[in-house]
């Protein structure tokens, strides 16, 4: 009976913690939002233990933070803070691409990413579910060199990425987040020509981070 009880609690848990994250993902709540526990504790008719409890993960994933008093609000960040992100992105991802290329199974190495790439081919996919490629497309090239150091790095930077997306809107981020714009860094990996896969994967983020930097407050 005990353990029917734990169950139960978690699953309201994880409807909790995914009410709120497509919310954040659709814009109904924007960034720099307050998390006002009370209200949408009531909204999702539980109590403010198991919404906290809810909100966790999401401060984990940095789609929530904290003010240090027990306040949570939907993360914001400003253009100092994307370019930061892009910068140890661009160096992570480039060492992860660098290392795939130089590999003798690179082809079967692209072949994996190329696969991982599909979703992106469904026009009807959802915003969320474009997310979730474009970024698991780029974690796996970290993945696959190994290097765990590395792989923790990047998803450290996870959540910021995601909130970047987010906040840009599927309007224009969707536009980015295609097949072809991600195939060519499987194809540059697979040549093994070095200079091209850096060439290719800054061009790809650079021009992901200017997307973001028009949308982001100064300071």
């Amino acid at each position: 009976m005990s353990l029917e009880v734990k169950f139960d609690k978690r699953t309201l848990r994880q409807r909790c913690s995914a009410h709120v994250r497509e919310a954040i993902i659709a814009g109904s709540l924007e960034p720099g939002a307050h998390i006002v526990e009370m209200r949408l504790a009531e909204e999702l008719n539980v109590s403010r233990g198991t919404l906290r409890e809810a909100l966790r993960p999401l401060e984990a994933e940095g789609l929530l933070v904290g003010d240090g008093k027990g306040h949570l609000s939907v993360r914001r960040m400003t253009a100092k803070e994307i370019a930061e992100v892009f910068q140890v992105r661009g160096a992570l991802e480039s060492l992860a691409a660098s290392l795939l290329a130089a590999r003798p199974d690179r082809e079967a190495v692209a072949a994996r990413l190329r696969d991982a790439l599909m979703p992106l081919k469904d026009e009807s996919l959802s915003f969320a579910a474009q997310i979730e490629a474009d970024l698991g497309f780029h974690e796996l090239i970290c993945r696959l060199t190994g290097n765990a150091t590395l792989t923790k790095s990047w998803r450290q930077l996870s959540g910021q990425i995601k909130m970047m997306i987010i906040a840009v809107g599927p309007a224009r981020a969707s536009a980015r987040m295609r097949y072809a714009d991600h195939a060519v860094i499987a194809d540059a990996i697979a040549s093994g020509d070095l200079d091209r896969v850096r060439e290719v994967l800054a061009g790809h983020l650079n021009e992901f981070s200017l997307r973001y930097l028009d949308d982001a407050p100064l300071d």
